[in-house]
């Protein structure tokens, strides 16, 4: 498994390393009341809610709140949370919804900035290859992505028990990979900075659809060192201004992993990998075609001016190169599965069993969320949040047994709701 490598020291927007809440004045159920946060936000003000958590509401058309969806089971874990597989209750829909604490993001703001990134990126993106984003919400405790939810698995997954995959196959899912990182780069102006198999999901058809998009930048250049080691470009490594050339290079690696069951450089630990990276030629299998070959050594040029350009290169060097010669690319771009269809199909009896996920996960017991807030108080928290839209968030809180407050925050701006969804919504 690909170890995640992070730093960032760009100046972010609004980067704090704590937004560690002050004693506030308790006021009346419902009652705004400024109240002063301290963790260096020196020029916004908060505003202060009590919140009563089981305020009766009358049902009729409204937003989606967490409560609406039933927890299924657990379909993967990571540093960042869970993501979980629910069924709306309403509609009977199944959602892949990824969750985040927001204690965490309390404490270490960079939290909150890479899952504001992933929400505002998917809101952007429109295309078929490209994870779809329908709701992004919140209660007391937490941050809700609701993704679509791929059926398919990690294609990691499949490449695990296939050891590698042959030409043919690989270079079906590598052109999907290049019409959705074109998409990112070309329409969208996002470097996606963490491209590996572990984010390579396929879908219930077998299209391949990339996901997690937390590292990634909304600009045409960077200088941050951020990725996963083993697919990390030089001179991301080396600190250097980067741009979209660094998402070609990780798609050489990647394409390397799946022809030869690993990436061309590997090691114990992250430095090793990256000295590698710097330092060292890669070694080509002897039994990879000519074709294979010439494209790897394309991509994984060290020198980015002299890398494979897909974005710029792609109708007169990408298109026509022999690698490609198993597959028509107006069938990869319109999907057309009759003429040129995806060589893995997922086994899907039942969808609501993950049968594509990992067992390890998927038998973890759930946690229903904890801390919902009533649909009466959340429309009023959402409202003076538009209404105090220089607030990067609103401080709010709840009582306890032991007559005290719990404190937590209402992160502004963040609920989303996708237009197909928003028009289920107002029926």
């Amino acid at each position: 498994m690909a170890q995640l490598f992070e730093f960032d020291d760009e100046n972010l927007a609004s980067k704090t390393e704590s937004l560690a809440l002050n004693e506030p004045y308790v006021p009346e159920p419902l009652v705004v009341e400024d109240v002063p946060i301290g963790g260096g936000v020196e020029s916004r003000l908060a505003k202060s809610y009590e919140v009563p958590i089981d305020l009766p509401y009358q049902a009729g058309k409204r937003k989606k709140n967490v409560t609406d969806f039933q927890p299924i089971r657990v379909l993967g874990k990571g540093s960042y949370g869970k993501v979980i597989l629910v069924k709306d209750k309403v509609s009977g829909r199944l959602y892949a919804q990824k969750q985040l604490k927001k204690a965490s993001m309390v404490v270490n703001a960079k939290n909150y900035e890479r899952t504001l990134t992933e929400r505002t990126i998917l809101e952007r993106v429109k295309h078929p290859n490209v994870v779809k984003l329908f709701y992004a919400l919140q209660d007391f405790d937490k941050l809700y992505l609701m993704l679509e939810y791929l059926e398919g698995g990690e294609l990691f997954h499949h490449l695990s028990q296939e050891r590698i995959l042959s030409e043919k196959v690989a270079s079906f899912y590598v052109a999907e990979i290049i019409l959705a990182l074109r998409h990112l780069h070309l329409h969208t102006g996002v470097i996606y900075r963490d491209l590996k198999p572990e984010n390579c999901m396929l879908n219930r058809r077998g299209h391949l659809v990339l996901t997690d998009f937390g590292l990634s930048k909304v600009s045409t250049e960077s200088s941050s060192l951020f990725g996963t080691a083993q697919y990390i470009a030089p001179e991301v490594i080396q600190g250097e201004r980067y741009d979209t050339q660094c998402d070609w290079w990780s798609l050489g690696a990647v394409l390397f992993d799946l022809l030869t069951g690993s990436p061309p450089f590997t090691g114990n630990n992250n430095k090793k990998i990256m000295d590698k990276i710097l330092t060292q030629k890669v070694k080509y299998p002897f039994y990879l075609s000519q074709d294979a070959k010439d494209l790897l050594i394309k991509l994984l040029n060290k020198k980015p001016d002299k890398r494979l350009n897909c974005d710029t290169n792609f109708n007169d060097k990408v298109k026509p190169h022999r690698f490609f010669r198993y597959i028509n690319w107006q069938h990869i771009i319109d999907q057309n599965d009759v003429e040129q269809p995806p060589p893995i199909i997922p086994v899907v009896t039942n969808s609501e069993l993950a049968e594509n996920f990992d067992s390890e996960f998927t038998s973890m017991k759930i946690t229903p969320p904890s801390s919902p807030i009533a649909h009466s108080v959340l429309e009023k928290i959402e409202d003076e949040s538009r209404s105090n839209s220089t607030s990067s968030f609103i401080a709010i809180k709840k009582p306890t047994a032991d007559n005290k407050y719990e404190e937590s925050v209402y992160f502004n701006g963040f609920s989303y709701t996708h237009e197909d969804n928003l028009m289920e919504l107002k029926g």
